[in-house]
């Protein structure tokens, strides 16, 4: 077991893989719907971004809706912006990749492939918001 201030990684991929076959339905839905949450809050946040990286390279475009907050930024941000946007990009990679094994995991059940029991399983490391202490997604 880890201590509550050790430094939580993410779970690898094969790890990922091995861990929703022992999870509930339940489970993989929750799961899936954290994953999609977190994309749709990167692709928002990257769109954002690369609002920023166009006025500082001096593509500006019109922003009605957030024209204060680009009048804000400053040329010293332009590397942070792209840093922020690859970092996201690779972590949407990540996601994606475990929204398409928990496909292939649905595909597997459904195709007439035994359950795991609809228990919570103990075996399945996955961060939810109940289980603060496991492998983070």
């Amino acid at each position: 077991m880890s201590s509550p201030g050790a430094m939580k990684r993410p779970i690898q991929i094969e790890e990922f893989k091995t861990a929703i076959k022992d999870m509930s339905e339940e489970e993989l839905k929750n799961i899936r719907y954290q994953i999609e949450n977190s994309v749709s809050h990167l692709e928002r946040s990257n769109k954002k971004l690369e609002k920023y990286i166009a006025k500082l390279e001096g593509l500006e475009q019109e922003y009605a809706d957030d024209s204060e907050e680009v009048e804000n930024i400053e040329a010293g941000d332009l590397q942070l912006f792209r840093d922020s946007v690859r970092e996201n990009q690779i972590v949407l990679k990540n996601y994606n990749k475990r929204l398409d094994a928990l496909d292939q995991e649905n595909i597997y059940r459904t195709s007439g492939h035994v359950k795991p029991s609809e228990s919570v399983s103990h075996s399945a490391a996955i961060s939810t918001p109940k289980a603060s202490n496991s492998i983070y997604l």
